[in-house]
């Protein structure tokens, strides 16, 4: 199993605007193979003390076939943690990530608030054939900084 971090792992930061309390966050990962069975892509670190409310990505091509199933969703990254984790919270089985999308997607989900730091991170359920290039996941996560 490997797991793949783009460069804002581990560096989310309560955001702020001059409008209040709006976080948002954007990170790339580029896979450096074919995503294998029970690979990790952790695409977002979020903060404790934020309501998710909007999370959208656009992707590369990660199946030259049409195998890649993945489930998206959030886990805490406490030691000892409280939350319990919901590993498929945003996207379940989802073939998402088999074509291309150039256009940014977005993801359908009830809000959530977050009271401990968590990892926004896609678990492969079912492995790529085989992938072209390097392809990449973009993300972006949109909340209020509510408060821990």
């Amino acid at each position: 199993m490997a797991t793949y971090k783009g460069p804002q792992a581990d560096k989310a930061k309560h955001g702020s605007s001059a409008c209040g309390n709006t976080f948002t966050a954007d990170n790339k990962v580029t896979p450096s193979a074919a995503l294998a069975l029970n690979d990790e892509v952790i695409l977002m670190d979020i903060p404790a003390g934020t309501r998710v409310h909007g999370l959208k990505y656009r992707n590369g091509d990660f199946d030259t076939a049409t195998t890649l199933t993945v489930n998206v969703g959030y886990r805490s990254k406490h030691a000892e943690p409280q939350l319990t984790a919901d590993l498929d919270y945003f996207l379940a089985a989802s073939t998402a990530l088999r074509a291309a999308q150039a256009g940014w997607v977005d993801v359908a989900f009830d809000p959530v608030t977050f009271m401990e730091p968590v990892q926004i991170v896609t678990t492969v359920t079912a492995a790529a054939t085989g992938v072209s290039g390097t392809p990449s996941i973009d993300v972006i996560v949109e909340g209020q900084v509510v408060g821990a």
